[in-house]
Formats: structure tokens, sequence, C-alpha cells
């Protein structure tokens, strides 16, 4: 019995033990030589600028990201030029929220107040591209851009030293039909330093920078860092987040009505079929010239008329201004058009399948066949339309009659010379008449 109480003295002790070792292992975790009291990472927030086309809608796209830890920069002992970047820690405890765009989201045709990184340079193009298919804000042709913010956590972090510690974010691609007009920086990469000094022996983060490369971080008269290159130059490359632009395609299509039997007055009915256009977004369709050289515009009538040559079904029908895709990514509507008169759907994907269709009742119809809307009427749009903004196309109707020449339009003329005749020959014969009543 004696034996059983010390063996259970024995293991009380050595879980006493035990258990005042992992506290100690607890409580030393974070522990630097200083005796410094380390600090949890805060949040930030960067920017995402979406850049889109004149009178285009936002798309619903989003964007995600990731962040690993930088590559460390040892100091230069040599000349004491370049500040100590130590790789960034716990890099996988930091989390970072997606940015979703949404159609009809608040957009801006001039940069503002605060918003750097949408201000583009040519020397962010990625090689090869121009300022027509790279990323860059050109206001002279009435683009607009949207913003939404993203939120980088650190709190899942715990800093020991003081110090500048390095992290990489980078963008990756989205996965929405939109993606395919989405174009993208010359890198995807940012750069992250944050800023971690001590505070009367407490750690605390001072700052976040982020920048587009990893730029050496110089050294100042008192050996701390100096915000500035190696080279002495301010950093140039600070910047506040990522810019995309979203590249579209403008599709119009028109009605031209020929013959001497066919009616100018008459209203025909199109389909159009819309596929890969990305769930729930939204496309403005244009009827009229709205005084904006960047846009494409049509030229049709809000609601179709009821005149005698337009069948019942197609009367009193209206031209919608805006379409909506469905979960599926598609659109089906009907539109209404006389002779001259035009749709046009401004920023579909660069991806997007369109179909267009006529109901040309009882008249000849050939498509694609009108004087420079000679496009295919289904495809593509990124195919069909090329280098070229816009895919143009149509739909010619023809009724062409031979008129019947009838008896009274062959023999009339006839009958009138001959009566001329007959008529003439009375008067000489009455004439001649008179002459010989006053001989005798």
């Amino acid at each position: 019995m004696k034996t059983i109480k010390k063996l259970c003295c024995v293991l009380l002790v050595f879980a006493v033990v035990m258990s005042l070792g992992v506290t100690a292992f607890a409580e030393n975790k974070y522990e630097n030589s200083a005796g410094l009291t380390p600090v949890d990472g805060t949040s930030l927030t960067f920017k995402k600028f979406l850049i889109i086309g004149a009178g285009d809608n936002v798309p619903n796209v989003t964007f995600s990201y990731t962040i690993a830890a930088g590559t460390a920069i040892s100091t230069d002992t040599s000349s004491n030029t370049e500040f100590q970047v130590d790789a960034g820690v716990d890099a996988d405890k930091v989390t970072i929220t997606d940015t979703t765009f949404a159609p009809r989201a608040t957009t801006y045709t001039s940069v503002q107040t605060g918003d750097i990184d949408v201000t583009r340079q040519a020397s962010d193009r990625a090689t090869g591209l121009t300022a027509d298919t790279g990323v860059e804000f050109e206001t002279s042709k009435g683009e607009q851009y949207a913003v939404q913010n993203a939120t980088v956590d650190f709190s899942g972090v715990t800093f020991v030293e003081p110090g500048v510690y390095r992290y990489i974010i980078t963008e990756t691609a989205s996965t929405t039909n939109a993606a395919a007009g989405i174009m993208h920086d010359n890198d995807v990469d940012r750069v992250l330093d944050v800023y971690v000094t001590d505070n009367n022996g407490t750690l605390e983060i001072s700052g976040y920078v982020l920048h587009k490369n990893e730029s050496n971080i110089a050294i100042s008269s008192t050996m701390g860092s100096n915000d500035v290159m190696s080279e002495g130059e301010p950093l140039d490359d600070k910047t506040d987040g990522f810019t995309n632009e979203y590249k579209s395609k403008d599709l119009v299509f028109k009605k031209e009505v020929v013959g001497n039997q066919a009616s100018r007055d008459k209203y025909f009915e199109f389909t159009l079929k819309l596929e890969n256009v990305g769930n729930e977004n939204t496309f403005t369709v244009s009827i009229a010239d709205d005084n904006d050289p960047n846009t494409t515009d049509g030229n049709a009538d809000a609601t179709s008329g009821s005149n005698n040559a337009t069948i019942t079904a197609n009367r009193g029908k209206e031209n919608v201004l805006t379409l909506t895709s469905d979960a599926s990514g598609e659109i089906t509507r009907k539109f209404y058009l006389q002779h001259g008169q035009s749709i046009a759907v401004r920023g579909l994907p660069l991806n997007a399948e369109y179909t267009v269709t006529e109901n040309a009742e009882d008249y000849k119809s050939t498509g694609a066949s009108v004087t420079g809307y000679t496009d295919a009427t289904s495809g593509d749009i990124g195919i069909v339309a090329g280098n070229n903004k816009v895919v143009k196309t149509s739909f010619k109707n023809e009724r062409q009659g031979i008129i019947p020449t009838g008896l009274f339009t062959i023999v009339g003329p006839a009958i009138a010379v001959i009566l001329i005749a007959l008529i003439g020959i009375g008067i000489v014969l009455m004439g001649k008449r008179r002459k010989e009543e006053r001989a005798e």
C-alpha cells in the first residue's frame, strides 16, 4: 500500500514538473534578447482599381490575392547604405479579403484625391502592349474606373523584434467570364513592408508601406531607415494597390429594306442571344446618339409603331435599354426595327458568343449584307471584331416585284393617237365642206 502511495506521489510531482515546463515554453515562445514586449499585427487596406471603357458598365468580377514572405536584405556593412530588411514572419497566418466588383458600381471619370495606382504610366505596361491593349487610364477616351478595398489582416502574426518585415502580395487570376477581358499590370506582385519599432520597451506597428518593387531602403544618419533607395531618391514606387482594365467589345445590328414593293415603315422582329457574358452582368443598349464620341450608338424607336404595314404581334413593342444576364451567363431578348434603324449593345466581354436572327416574314432576308455592316450575324465577338472595337452586322430585306402590263396601259396610248388623228381628219373635212357650200 505504501509503495502505491509513493508511486502516486512520484507521478504527481512529474505531472507538475511537466506542466511547468509546458507553461514556461508557451511563455517564452515570443521572447527576445532585449526583453521587449512582443506585438501582434494589425490590419491595413489596399485598393483595387478597375478601369472600364466609355459607356460600359462595371462587370461582375472578383479578384483574389495570396501573400508570402519576401526576400531578406542584409545590411551593407562595407558602405552602410542599405538598411536590413527581414523576410516576413508567419505569412501563412496573414489573410487577405477578396475584392468584388458588381454591375452599377460607382465609377469616376477623373482621378480622385488619394488614388495613386490608377495613374498608370507607359512603364507600367507589359512588354509589347500599348495604351489600347495594356492597362492605362485614358480620360481622353472617356474611360472611367471603379475602386474596391481589400483588407490585409496581420492579427495572427506576432513580431518579437523591431525591424522591417517584407511580404509579397500576389494577385491571382479571376475565373469569371468577364476575366477574358481583364488586363493585368506588368507585374502582378506588390511588396509590403511592415515597420515594427521599439516604444520604450514595447514593440508596436508603426507603419505599412506598399510598393511595386523590392527596393532597397537607405540608412539614415542615425543608422535607421531613411525611406529612400540606395541611390538617395525617394521611394517613388510607393503605391496604394493594384490596377486592372476591362477590355470589351460592342455589338451593332442594323436593318435595311429594299425593293419596289417593300415597306420602309414596317417593323421587323429581331432576336439577340448572348452567351458567356458572365452571371448577372448588366449591359447598356443604345437606341439614340448620346453625343459622346467615345461611345457606340444605335438608332431605333423606344417602342415600335402600329402602322398597317406592321403585323399585330410586332406593334407597340418596347426596345429595352438594359440587358442583364442570368446565372448561366446568357441573355435572350427581342428587338424591333424599321428600315435604317439599328441597336447597339455596349461592353461585352471578349469571349462572348452572339447570335442575331430575324423574322423576315414574307420578305427575302440576307444577313450581313448592308454596306458597312458586313460582320457575321453570329460568332465569338472577340474573334469577329479582331482589332476593332465594334462588331457591325445586319439584315437586308427585299421585296422586289414585276408590275404586270394590263390591256389599258398597252392599248391606251394607241387609241389616243387614233382619236387625235380622227379628230384632225374631221376638222379637215368640215373645213372642206364649208368651202364647197360657199362656192355654190
